[in-house]
């Protein structure tokens, strides 16, 4: 029987997947990049032991740069793609960084219990074609200091349907790729 640690990763490799069902939605070099991060992710869950999911995650092993796919909060469940920035606060506190699409910035301050990250966020968009702050909740579980796995909300989201983001930490290298990118 699969131990229940495999058991998330492989949802969290297949929910990874998903994003690239609705690829009608992106543009082409959206879907290579995605194409790619699959791939990373694919060997990851292949690599996965149970000795890197039994012990505690500490919140200075999920600081760091983390390559983001995800499914909006709406019925068609739009697929993105981006990056997501963790710096520790405090002992149990973090902020974070969204950069989606390469356009869209979101940021937010949220705290870390138990292999899980809550975070409230907000970034600045048009609703009604005023300008507006969105606002909402993300909440994370870490498989390992790697993988984390999320589902999220936002106030005028569609209250039918959740938003889902899935995670890969960025080696130090392609860690360095993405901090010298946003420079």
């Amino acid at each position: 029987m699969e131990s229940s640690s495999k058991a998330q990763v492989n949802q969290w490799f297949d929910n990874s997947e998903k994003v690239l069902q609705n690829m009608e939605f992106l543009p082409e070099y959206e879907v290579q990049i995605i194409q790619k991060e699959i791939k990373k992710r694919q060997k990851l869950n292949y690599e996965f032991s149970n000795s890197s999911a039994n012990s505690e995650i500490t919140i200075d092993e999920i600081e760091g740069t983390y390559s983001i796919i995800g499914l909006n909060q709406n019925k068609e469940q739009n697929p993105y793609n981006g990056f997501l920035h963790l710096i520790k606060l405090g002992e149990n506190r973090v902020t974070a960084e969204w950069v989606i699409g390469g356009e869209q910035t979101q940021i937010g301050v949220g705290f870390y219990h138990n292999e899980t990250l809550a975070i409230n966020f907000s970034y600045e968009g048009e609703l009604e074609n005023k300008p507006h702050i969105f606002k909402g909740v993300v909440v994370y579980k870490f498989l390992n200091e790697t993988i984390l796995t999320g589902f999220w909300s936002e106030k005028h989201g569609n209250d039918d349907y959740l938003g889902f983001e899935e995670g890969r930490r960025l080696t130090d290298a392609e860690s360095i790729s993405y901090q010298a990118r946003m420079n």
